[in-house]
């Protein structure tokens, strides 16, 4: 049993892993390019763990190296690309079974089931028989079921992911001559300023940091 939930779900699980992992590349990429390369700073970026950390950093270099739009920005996409991510992550870190009557769906054992079944062990140590009720409650209730629609939904939003990044990189730190169309590069950066959900937030993160300046030039 559990079998033709692996089968029919692994070419996608693999497509979730892979298209995170190019997304990440991304950021570094992104890290050095707003950094102008600079290997102190490189330095200290590869001893980060984690992307919010990694992230951090990235902000903070642009806010300092970059005029404000285009720092705003990449704070917008760096927030939306990280919108998928608690989604992998159960996926990528949480125990899989297999739930009968499901059996072409993926079960995620919650994350603290370890610690429920250890805790288990220690109720039936310190009775001293093994006839103490097992609480499966936490278990059943913690547990995910993942579908293939599911899957197909977090791949979407990975490309999407993927395609804001691109975009980002190339329409504002490729060098415009490269581009070999004679465009510039301008059609990635009118993705980004036709994106609804960018527009959306780039006016409240723009806001923010005007007040931000405004406070501190008053103390």
């Amino acid at each position: 049993m559990g079998q033709p939930a692996i089968t029919l779900l692994s070419p996608r699980i693999a497509s979730v892993f892979a298209r995170w992992s190019a997304i990440e590349k991304q950021l570094n990429q992104l890290f050095t390019l707003v950094t102008d390369a600079d290997l102190a700073a490189r330095s200290d970026f590869d001893g980060l763990k984690g992307w919010d950390r990694r992230v951090d950093a990235i902000v903070a270099q642009a806010a300092h190296r970059l005029d404000p739009a285009t720092s705003d920005l990449i704070k917008v996409v760096l927030r939306l690309v990280k919108s998928p991510a608690a989604k992998r992550d159960e996926l990528a870190h949480r125990v899989w079974a297999i739930a009968e009557g499901f059996e072409t769906e993926l079960a995620l054992l919650p994350p603290d089931d370890q610690h429920s079944f250890a805790e288990s062990i220690v109720a039936v140590k310190r009775a001293g028989k093994c006839d103490v009720p097992i609480d499966n409650v936490p278990l059943y209730n913690g547990s995910t079921l993942v579908s293939a629609s599911d899957l197909d939904g977090l791949i979407l939003e990975l490309k999407n992911a993927g395609e804001r990044m691109n975009s980002l990189i190339r329409g504002h730190f490729f060098p415009r001559f490269a581009d070999l169309t004679g465009g510039g590069f301008a059609d990635y950066r009118q993705r980004l300023a036709d994106d609804p959900e960018i527009s959306a937030r780039i006016v409240n993160v723009t806001k923010a940091r005007e007040r931000a300046e405004r406070v501190a030039r008053r103390q």
